[in-house]
């Protein structure tokens, strides 16, 4: 039979019953619940169904939090590209002023140019959805070249057609 996981005496039970009914984030709010589930004693299979979380992320949250406290809970660290968006003023300017042009490819501006763009000025990766509302946010519209007929005639043709 699995034994239960022990926690560190960093919060009592009372305290992690407390953190769990009062936060307001689900995300966080799930960890609480799973740890106060554990300091009653509760074995992590159980906790993690009760959770809807496998038996392993109990077992890694109980890690982080036996090795940093609350802190495990409560700010979750993460290498993801930043969504937020970390054009200043004066970067919006330049971005403005660089969307006026052509694209350093030669192209048109996309959501993945404009983030590139901005990750070389700043020296922090953004999404390219981050790319896409900066340009949405300059006042700038989608641009895309208009279609052609497959079937057109050629050159030569339309010319003959436009004489009579």
């Amino acid at each position: 039979m699995a034994q239960p996981i022990t926690l560190k005496p960093h919060l009592t039970t009372e305290e992690l019953k407390k953190r769990y009914h009062s936060c307001q984030k689900a995300q966080e709010k799930t960890r609480w619940h799973a740890l106060y589930l554990i300091s009653k004693g509760v074995v992590a299979a159980e906790a993690a169904r009760r959770v809807g979380r496998a038996s392993s992320w109990i077992t890694n949250l109980a890690r982080r939090y036996n090795e940093r406290g609350a802190d495990a809970v409560e700010r979750q660290t993460s290498e993801k590209v930043s969504h937020l968006s970390s054009v200043d003023e004066q970067l919006g300017q330049q971005l403005a002023e660089a969307l006026e042009g052509a694209a350093p490819d030669g192209g048109l501006w996309t959501g993945v140019k404009v983030a590139a763009w901005i990750a070389a000025r700043t020296g922090t990766q953004v999404h390219r959805v981050t790319g896409w509302r900066q340009i949405e946010r300059l006042g700038f519209s989608l641009q895309t070249p208009r279609p052609q007929n497959k079937r057109r005639a050629s050159d030569e043709k339309q010319a003959e057609f436009k004489k009579t």
